[in-house]
């Protein structure tokens, strides 16, 4: 499936989010709330920027363009991993349902994607709920990946149209793949709304900023003022009252001599017979800030965030930055017009950050502020010079003090890219059950190029049912190390894995499966061999029976026995049920069957037990 951006960049797009936020009076028509993607894979890049920075330097520089009345909700999910599928919180201080720029800022930045699990739709459904379902409410989510606790995201949302039929919502996809595409697509319509695939970080930036300008243009400035009451009819040649001069009681007029009508009087102007006001041309900016990886490098051009407080003075005497910016934008420049008195700016390029102090004293200033950054690019291979490994894994460390380690970035994304600061770091790429850390050295400016071999190979399995059988069988594994290969510890196997043909890339050496499918147990030795795909066929050579039991005889109760044998001795499987079921090896076997409401006369048969074929034994006769 194949979502274009286009439409969210189109005005039928742009109309889902017309009302999603307002200033001044505005804000009594039409609630707003973000609902934000707090799950590890927005940890994840998409292209030079994670995509949780991707989320907070987009979101701000967009509201940043509504001005400092600007308010909305802000609500996450996947923040807490004990919560699992409960998890889902207001990111808004105390009890608080909205707040203005600078608090949204504040709680986009304390934002940790930590969780696994991603309840979308009902962090949307709390975040309605909580502002009124009854009342016009603009929701928009910014997921990283698809809903997994939501038995069926389409039908939620049908069903929250019901209870808020005046809600609206708009979803952005970030790297969102086609299933989860698919379900907040038919979510989005069922709620007035539409689902738009955001590719790169460029792409979230210019919509929200597009979308956002478009509510900055249709929101008033101030409540719109009190129709005035009808003035009585005022017969021809008649004294006219004027308005009190300013300072005069609102209620008394200024009596005026009488004046004979030379004309009729003007018919009336309705509100919607006047013009719309020009809109408010934009002050000239009086601070540029641009930024540089490092000093002499050429200027960034976009994937910028930019803080700017003001320095304010202390009880004691001192000086600080305020705790809330009083400007945030994004891009590769930063714009602002501010008053005279000194700021500190903050900057963040991907994981990079900077900061700087400047003084606005009447002129225009123009500031240049290197990030002392460079870039990892790192690339996970399976063998020398061999293929990249599916499916890589990276994690990023800082190092810290103590020989501690701080975690500050993961990838899934080949090749990995991350800017940072000049410094020491640990890479960790993870393919499978094959991990390999190497220590990185990035300087300003600079490309760290880190190619990491995994040694590691992928083996694929296949139960199959016979030896010519076509369709592989739903089968379960375990698998053990054998030889060299680490051990797992107290004897628990290295992982287990289910279905019909699966795949996993291992470490290369020798390992031991195991297969169970039915009553059937196989045991082997697999070899992986490193850049390659080592396809092992575990053929069970099994059959399944199904028995029909006697009409009005329910939950009956079945035991196979090895042909000929005592019935002293324990069946090798039991089955119960309307339809007793059983998996076998392929040969003969003797069958006893007894119901609950005639325990005492059993029905005996023999059953052949055919491989990759299906034999049904009727008992009713």
């Amino acid at each position: 499936m194949r979502t274009g951006l286009a439409c969210l960049l189109g005005r039928s797009c742009i109309g889902g989010l017309a009302l999603l936020l307002a200033t001044g009076g505005a804000s009594a028509e039409t609630r707003a709330v973000i609902v934000l993607d707090a799950t590890a894979q927005m940890n994840a890049h998409l292209g030079g920027k994670t995509k949780i920075d991707t989320a907070r330097s987009s979101i701000g520089g967009a509201l940043a363009k509504l001005g400092p009345n600007v308010r909305a909700s802000l609500w996450t999910f996947g923040g807490n991993p004990q919560k699992k599928c409960e998890d889902r919180a207001n990111a808004l201080p105390g009890e608080s349902q909205e707040a203005t720029l600078p608090a949204l800022t504040k709680a986009l930045a304390r934002i940790e994607p930590k969780a696994g699990r991603a309840p979308a739709f009902s962090a949307v459904e709390e975040a309605v709920k909580a502002l009124g379902g009854d009342k016009p409410i603009s929701a928009v989510l910014i997921a990283g990946t698809g809903d997994d606790c939501a038995t069926d995201v389409c039908a939620a949302a049908r069903a929250l149209r019901e209870t808020a039929p005046q809600a609206k919502l708009t979803v952005f996809g970030l790297g969102a793949n086609e299933k989860a595409a698919a379900a907040y697509t038919c979510a989005a319509k069922a709620l007035g709304g539409a689902f738009a695939a955001v590719k790169t970080s460029a792409d979230l930036d210019k919509a929200l900023r597009q979308a956002f300008a478009e509510v900055a243009k249709a929101a008033p400035e101030s409540e719109p003022a009190a129709p005035a009451k009808a003035p009585s009819p005022v017969p021809p040649a008649t004294a006219t009252a004027l308005p009190s001069a300013p300072g005069a009681d609102a209620g008394k007029a200024a009596a005026t001599p009488a004046v004979e009508a030379t004309s009729p009087a003007p018919a009336t102007t309705t509100a919607e017979d006047k013009p719309a006001p020009p809109a408010p041309s934009q002050p000239e900016p009086n601070v540029v800030l641009s930024a540089t990886l490092a000093q002499g490098l050429p200027l960034l051009d976009a994937g910028v965030t930019w803080e700017i407080f003001k320095i304010v003075p202390t009880p004691t005497g001192q000086t600080r930055a305020s705790d809330a910016p009083l400007w945030v934008g994004g891009g590769g420049q930063g714009k602002a017009r501010l008053p005279d008195g000194r700021y500190k700016v903050a900057l963040t390029y991907g994981l990079a950050t900077a900061s700087a102090e400047l003084s606005v004293e009447g002129s225009k200033v123009e500031r240049t502020v290197p990030l002392d950054a460079g870039t990892i690019a790192a690339e996970a291979l399976k063998s020398p010079g061999g293929d990249a490994a599916a499916g890589a894994f990276f994690i990023l460390y800082r190092k810290a003090a103590n020989g501690r380690r701080d975690e500050i970035a993961r990838s899934s994304t080949a090749p990995a890219i991350f800017h940072v600061n000049s410094g020491d770091y640990v890479l960790a790429a993870t393919a499978g059950l094959s991990s390999l850390e190497t220590p990185v050295r990035v300087e300003g400016g600079k490309v760290a190029v880190v190619s990491m071999t995994l040694n590691v190979g992928t083996l694929a399995v296949r139960a199959l049912a016979a030896p010519a059988a076509a369709t592989a069988l739903p089968a379960w594994y375990r698998l053990f190390t054998d030889g060299a290969t680490p051990v797992a510890k107290n004897g628990a196997p290295l992982l287990r894995l289910s279905g019909a043909s699966p795949r996993i890339d291992l470490p290369a050496g020798t390992y031991r499966l195991e297969t169970v499918y039915g009553a059937i147990r196989d045991v082997r030795t697999v070899s992986v061999a490193p850049g390659r795909t080592t396809v092992e066929n575990v053929v069970l050579d099994v059959g399944e029976a199904k028995i029909a039991l006697p009409s009005g005889k329910q939950d009956g109760i079945c035991a196979v026995f090895e042909a000929g044998s005592e019935r002293t001795a324990p069946p090798l499987i039991r089955a119960a049920g309307v339809e007793p079921h059983f998996i076998l090896k392929a040969g003969r076997y003797d069958l006893e069957c007894r119901t609950k409401n005639n325990p005492d006369l059993p029905r005996r048969a023999e059953i052949v037990i055919v491989a990759g074929e299906m034999k049904t034994t009727n008992l009713a006769q």
